[in-house]
């Protein structure tokens, strides 16, 4: 199977995935708890692996969540963020691209693991999809690219139970379909970075 058609499954499948929990009835999130809508900025760092490593530099990582927790085990987060990083094969203000990462994903979330009642600290997984553009911020002959993008991410949650706020701890494995920092690739192929970011949860 080649690169773009394994994508392309993959997509289906992760697209497929989120399409039903969104689609869940009403009557049933209803019955399995209380729905909450949180917001979340976060900071962290964003790690090229593979390919990548050649051909981006390691980056700070800056955005938000928004989740809507409509089951206790369960949530959905759209996410917003944006990675200031440099081409190694410029130099200069030419090399400086900037990453604008959009996506949505489905989170399964573990019950409290404390038998402290002060504190919640809950364990997570999620599976999502979205995009990726990359725009070169001062070479103006160069359209933004813009690629598919899938990611697997684990995390933690750390909430004092009668507080409103509290503490997210994540890691995110994205693997995207990329072809070129402008489009220069014949061809797509996966390529691969990870995140690791810290963000405050703010429940609406």
């Amino acid at each position: 199977m080649t690169v773009s058609a394994s994508l392309s499954h993959v997509s289906g499948s992760v697209l497929a995935a989120l399409a039903m929990a969104i689609a869940l009835p009403v009557g049933v999130i209803g019955a399995q708890g209380t729905s909450t809508i949180e917001l979340r900025p976060f900071v962290g760092a964003m790690v090229q692996t593979g390919q990548q490593r050649s051909l981006l530099e390691n980056s700070v990582l800056a955005g938000a969540d928004m989740s809507w927790q409509f089951q206790r085990n369960f949530a959905v987060t759209g996410s917003l963020a944006w990675a200031p990083s440099n081409d190694k094969a410029l130099s200069g203000s030419d090399a400086r691209v900037d990453l604008y990462q959009y996506d949505l994903g489905i989170e399964g979330r573990m019950n409290n693991l404390l038998n402290n009642p002060a504190w919640s600290l809950r364990p997570y997984a999620a599976l999502g999809a979205g995009g990726r553009t990359y725009n070169y911020r001062n070479v103006d002959d160069v359209s933004a690219q813009t690629d598919f993008v899938g990611h697997g991410s684990i995390g933690i949650d750390i909430v004092p139970t009668a507080s409103r706020a509290g503490l997210r701890i994540e890691a995110r494995d994205n693997v995207s379909a990329f072809r070129g920092l402008h489009g220069e690739l014949a061809d797509r192929s996966a390529r691969n970075d990870v995140q690791f970011t810290a963000g405050l949860t703010i429940r609406m």
